[in-house]
């Protein structure tokens, strides 16, 4: 296939553009139903693009992953069950703004911050790619390392007055990911003879356990705690034209957290194998830190959903760095669509830029297209998705229970995975009556095998030596900053005793 079909004047032909806004329509759906990921979207779609044009192929993959990093955010603020992963610190701040009858509002807010978070990541993409891509290249096993020691930070900030709890559960979740075939080296730890063991803990079906199923078991031992302020409010369409210009002000009055939010998202999710996920938990934890009002997290805060959503949004663009100008994908999604990519004859790499300049053109206009009309239909939804809220909370956690069995199910299709979605739900349970986030758990799950596999992977590269983790210079920095986030907290409340 020829490359002079992917220009950008080939975006605005009605077929792409209806492809777009199905694609859109579709990924917010899928994203929106606990796990019925985004990845889960895209992979289906690949097969099914083989016999169409390059850009329409494109442009559906796009959207569906762009709508599917945004969809998790709905049922994240209205049910407190994040549809992706990425939209998992989103429910810690969303659900209980929800409760207090701002569901809609916080729906829209997140809208707006997550279409202009991804047009932030754009930006990124179409002016500073081979910087950054330059700068990711610089990255080694031992920077990897670092970086998923720093989640473990964020868990301890995550868990609020109680830190040590946050790193109990964090340090949990890295002995779930443990759980497996050794991917180095084969050796199988703590599958206890099991085959459905050798693959891992799948995240996914932990994740719909321990946020998705334990909010029933919730909801079931204590009413109460499900009930939301102003739910038998009906929106009308000015309360939603009310909603969109505060959603506005709001933007205009934390642009600097909305741009630190972008820049935090598109740089992790420039950098290989990190992602949405990651992103949105770092600039969680950065918004926390520097917040004025510290005591709204955990408790229903602007800020916190701001940041999440800006993040993950923005990381979405970030990842077509890498995999446009080294041809390695960023995240999972993006390796289906490096795949999708080449099945219609073209090979990303550093000579990407030069031999196909229309095709980089195409792919920022379609991520500007789909921002566009996902920021639109988000916003058209807002009433609709809205009316969860006058159901019945029974009938609501019924819905639930059917989606968290049909999502854990339909990851690999295997009903084992059933059961481990059950296994994490009790435990999400349990966690919650001793007062114990399960936040980190999810973040240590998926930082895990990131810390793992780079640090052994780092001392066999330094020949058995330790000296890298602390002499690259990347590390060094990493290291230092580490080391700052630990101490900051002790020299300021130091500080605060001596004025006292």
């Amino acid at each position: 296939m020829s490359a002079d079909i992917i220009n950008l004047s080939s975006l605005f032909n009605v077929d792409t553009i209806l492809f777009i806004l199905i694609g859109t329509f579709a990924g917010i759906v899928i994203g929106a139903l606990p796990g019925l990921t985004a990845t889960m979207a895209v992979s289906l779609m690949v097969s099914l693009t083989y016999g169409m044009e390059a850009r329409n192929a494109l442009a559906i993959l796009i959207a569906l992953y762009l709508g599917g990093i945004y969809g998790g955010s709905r049922s994240a603020i209205l049910l407190n069950v994040p549809g992706t992963p990425s939209s998992a610190a989103t429910a810690l701040e969303g659900f209980p703004l929800t409760q207090r009858g701002e569901g809609s509002k916080t729906g829209i807010v997140a809208t707006t911050f997550s279409a202009f978070g991804a047009l932030v990541g754009l930006v990124f993409l179409a002016c500073a790619t081979n910087a950054i891509a330059r700068f990711a290249l610089k990255f080694g096993s031992w920077e990897y390392f670092w970086l998923a020691m720093f989640g473990i930070l964020i868990s301890g900030n995550i868990a609020g007055a109680k830190p040590y709890k946050g790193f109990i559960a964090g340090l949990m979740g890295l002995f779930f990911s443990t759980v497996g075939m050794d991917p180095l080296h084969g050796a199988l730890r703590f599958t206890f003879h099991s085959t459905n063991l050798l693959a891992g803990i799948n995240l996914v079906p932990a994740m719909i356990g321990l946020f998705g199923l334990a909010e029933v078991f919730c909801s079931i031992a204590d009413p109460d705690s499900h009930l939301i302020q102003g739910a038998e409010k009906k929106e009308s369409f000015h309360d939603l034209i009310r909603e969109v210009k505060e959603s506005f002000v709001m933007l205009k009055q934390n642009f600097r957290l909305f741009l630190t939010s972008s820049v935090i998202g598109t740089l992790i999710g420039a950098l290989p194998g990190v992602g949405p996920d990651i992103a949105s938990w770092v600039s969680y934890d950065s918004a926390k830190r520097s917040s004025k009002k510290k005591e709204l997290f955990g408790h229903g805060s602007y800020e916190g959903v701001i940041a999440s959503e800006t993040a993950n949004n923005a990381a979405t663009s970030g990842v077509f760095i890498p995999l446009l100008t080294l041809g390695i994908p960023g995240c999972s999604v993006s390796a289906i669509i490096l795949g999708a990519i080449q099945l219609h004859g073209y090979r990303p790499g550093p000579t990407f830029f030069f031999e196909s300049p229309d095709f980089v053109y195409f792919v920022c206009g379609a991520l500007l297209i789909v921002n566009v009309v996902m920021w639109f239909e988000g916003i058209a939804l807002t009433p609709v998705i809205a009316r969860v809220l006058k159901a019945n909370t029974g009938v609501i956690m019924s819905i639930v229970v059917v989606f968290t069995v049909v999502g854990s199910y339909a990851i690999n299709v295997r009903a084992f995975d059933i059961k481990v979605m059950v296994a994490f739900g009790f435990l999400g349970y349990f966690l919650r009556k001793l007062n114990i986030p399960s936040a980190p758990m999810a973040l240590g799950i998926i930082l895990g095998s990131m810390a793992d596999t780079n640090f052994r992977r780092g001392v066999l590269s330094g020949k058995y030596s330790f000296l890298p983790f602390f002499t690259r210079p990347i590390s060094a920095i990493l290291v230092t900053c580490l080391v700052l986030v630990l101490v900051w907290p002790l020299i300021r409340k130091m500080r605060e005793k001596g004025k006292g």
